[in-house]
C-alpha cells in the first residue's frame, strides 16, 4: 500500500529557493505544533521557538501567517495529488483497481496522526475563518481530482457537473469516517470492514448511478415520493 509523506515541498516554496532547507524545516515544525498544540498555538514565535532559530528568522521566508499556512496546506496536500497521478495513470491497473486503491488508501490514511489531527482542525477554523475557508476549499477541489478523473471512465453516462456531485459525494464519505474512525477514536479498530463497505458501495453507487437518478434528486418532493 502507497503511504502518504507527511510534507511534500515544491523547490522554490516560501519565495526563497536557496532556503530550501529552512523552509522545510519551518514548515515541519508548523505542522508539528499545529498537531500537538491546535491552530491557536500556531503563532511565528512558537514555530520558531520549535525551530530552535529566531523570530526573525521565519518572518525572513514567511511575512505573514496566512502566507506559512497557505504553503503547510499545500504541502500536506502535495503528497496525496503525487500519489492519485501515480495511481490513476497506472494503466496496468483496471480503472475499478485504480478507484478501490485511493479509497483504501484514503481510509488507511484516515488513521494517522496528521490526518485525523491536521484536517478536523482545519474543518472547524474554516467556519469562523474566510482565509482558512478558502484554503480548504482549495485543498479538497485538489484532492477530488483524482475522483474527478475517474468516474468519467467508469460511468459515461454521467455528464462533468454530474460526475463532480458524485465525486464530492465519494470524497465527503470518506472524509467523514475520520472523526469516528481515525486515529485513537473508536471505531478505528473496525477500519478493514469499513475499507470493505466503502470498496462495495461507493464503486456500486459510482457505477450505478445515473442522469435520471440525479434528475430525480433536484425534486423536492422526492423524499416525500419515496414515502408515500
Amino acid at each position: 500500500m502507497f503511504e502518504v509523506p507527511r510534507l511534500t515541498i515544491r523547490p522554490g516554496t516560501g519565495g526563497y529557493s536557496k532556503g530550501q532547507t529552512r523552509v522545510i524545516e519551518i514548515l515541519e515544525a508548523a505542522l508539528d505544533v499545529l498537531l500537538d498544540e491546535g491552530y491557536q498555538a500556531l503563532t511565528m514565535r512558537r514555530i520558531a521557538r520549535a525551530c530552535g532559530i529566531t523570530v526573525g528568522n521565519v518572518t525572513y521566508y514567511y511575512k505573514t501567517k496566512d502566507d506559512l499556512v497557505r504553503d503547510l496546506t499545500a504541502g500536506v496536500l502535495e503528497g496525496y495529488l503525487n500519489i492519485f497521478s501515480d495511481i490513476s495513470k497506472d494503466e496496468t491497473r483496471s480503472l475499478e483497481d485504480r478507484f478501490i486503491t485511493i479509497i483504501r488508501l484514503l481510509l488507511e490514511d484516515i488513521m494517522t496522526k496528521k490526518t485525523t489531527h491536521f484536517f478536523p482542525e482545519l474543518w472547524a477554523l474554516s467556519n469562523h475563518d474566510p482565509f482558512i475557508a478558502e484554503r480548504v476549499n482549495e485543498l479538497y477541489i485538489g484532492a477530488r481530482s483524482v475522483f474527478n478523473n475517474l468516474i468519467p471512465r467508469l460511468n459515461p453516462s454521467l455528464s462533468a457537473e454530474e460526475c463532480e456531485l458524485v465525486a464530492l459525494f465519494v470524497s465527503a464519505s470518506i472524509e467523514g469516517m475520520t472523526v469516528f474512525a481515525g486515529y485513537n477514536k473508536p471505531w478505528q479498530p473496525h477500519m478493514p470492514e469499513i475499507e470493505g463497505i466503502a470498496v462495495k458501495s461507493l464503486l456500486d453507487c459510482v457505477k450505478a448511478m445515473t442522469p435520471e437518478d440525479i434528475a430525480r434528486f433536484k425534486d423536492d418532493d422526492f423524499s416525500l415520493k419515496q414515502k408515500g
